[in-house]
């Protein structure tokens, strides 16, 4: 049977470059906080890999925190950045957050949270057609209150790409009329979805708070990173030796963190391949479905990140349509995969097209730099035959 390995959006495979350097970290015995030779050996592969995330970012390697993945590094952001907040605010002193309406679930989650512990106040800046947020009408939801704007990068159902720039200009003349006396105010950005093909550099957008994670970028799983701007103080959720400048206490991950190391200086070197690869494959994707009636692609490629398309056939449920292209050898979405059996309709579909379509739900097809021309030939292929059965 043919296989097609479509759900890049979910996981990357892993590069074997990175594999090989992943393979060299398990043999290393020493623990990276021991001041012995072989200790000194794995902290010295540590901050290189550290160096290499923060190189592909364009930011200084002391603002690269290492967690467990974008979830520990997203709840990191908020709820450190609202526990340290609560503790230097006057009592009863307000605060609150406006959130993009497309958010992963590791940060709708997370709001939740600090909603109910801190009190803070959560406000929902709205999406358009396409998935991409409203940036007048964020502008005129920004009051004294507002401590943290949060909008991911690119979002991880229909890719489409935020205006990050334009946010962050709202938020950095929000901060210069406060001036010294008023509240801080922080932008957050999920950029796990946007990293693979775009050249992030949170520190040139004016963003302060960044995640990433490294099964996302063809490195290995558990491990990921968030960027913290000099300044921006957070409380660490799990405390314990002082690890990672005291932001996240245990042992490191050296294997994880050696294979994102890893896995982001091949990313900075092959990024623009990637992108054009992905971009053509994408295309031929588009090509393929636009001629199926039945079919309805959600938002704008041209406004989305190249590799992530989600369509849906009229009468079929996303689900369904999902399993049965499994059983004939096709791997694809029904949504993001933090959301697997919740059978929960991807979120972003009651914002740009509420009724039935989004009651529906459809398939996120995700390619990446190991996919073929024969992949997408394949899924097409197979598509047609179980439209028609």
């Amino acid at each position: 049977m043919r296989t097609a390995y479509l759900d890049y959006a979910a996981s990357n495979p892993v590069d074997p470059r990175v594999r090989e350097a992943v393979l060299f970290a398990l043999d290393a015995s020493g623990n990276p906080s021991s001041v012995h030779a072989q200790g000194r050996v794995v902290r010295e592969a540590v901050d290189a890999a550290r160096e290499s995330v923060a190189d592909l970012l364009g930011v200084g390697p002391g603002s690269i925190v290492f967690t467990s993945g974008a979830t520990e590094a997203n709840n990191l952001a908020l709820m450190g950045f609202f526990r340290r907040l609560k503790e230097t605010l006057p009592p009863k002193k307000g605060m609150r957050l406006l959130v993009s309406a497309i958010e992963h679930p590791s940060v709708k989650e997370a709001v939740k949270r600090v909603q109910v512990e801190y009190g803070v106040a959560v406000a929902t800046v709205p999406v358009d057609q396409d998935g991409v947020v409203h940036v007048d009408r964020l502008r005129e939801m920004m009051s004294d209150d507002v401590v943290m704007v949060c909008v991911m990068w690119a979002n991880n159902i229909i890719g489409s790409l935020q205006p990050i720039d334009d946010i962050a200009a709202i938020v950095r003349d929000e901060r210069a009329r406060r001036g010294a006396g008023g509240l801080p105010l922080v932008l957050m950005s999920d950029a796990v979805q946007a990293l693979r093909t775009e050249d992030v550099r949170p520190a040139e957008a004016g963003v302060d708070l960044l995640s990433l994670s490294g099964h996302k970028i063809y490195g290995p799983k558990g491990i990921g990173a968030l960027y913290v701007r000099e300044g921006v103080e957070l409380a660490p959720l799990i405390v314990g030796g002082g690890q990672e400048s005291g932001w996240r206490g245990g042992t490191e991950n050296v294997p994880g963190i050696i294979g994102l190391g890893r896995a982001a200086a091949i990313l900075a070197a092959d990024r623009d391949k990637d992108r054009g690869h992905a971009a053509r494959l994408q295309t031929e994707l588009v090509a393929g479905l636009r001629p199926l009636r039945q079919i309805t692609i959600f938002g704008e490629p041209s406004r989305s990140v190249p590799g992530i398309l989600y369509f849906a056939a009229a009468g079929e449920s996303g689900d369904i349509l999902a399993l049965k292209l499994d059983a004939a050898g096709v791997s694809v979405s029904s949504g993001s995969a933090c959301e697997a059996g919740t059978r929960r309709t991807a979120s972003i579909l009651q914002e740009i097209c509420p009724g039935p379509a989004a009651r529906q739900g459809g398939v996120r097809v995700s390619v990446g730099r190991f996919t073929m021309e024969s992949d997408i030939e394949c899924f097409l292929e197979i598509l047609q035959e179980k439209l028609k059965s």
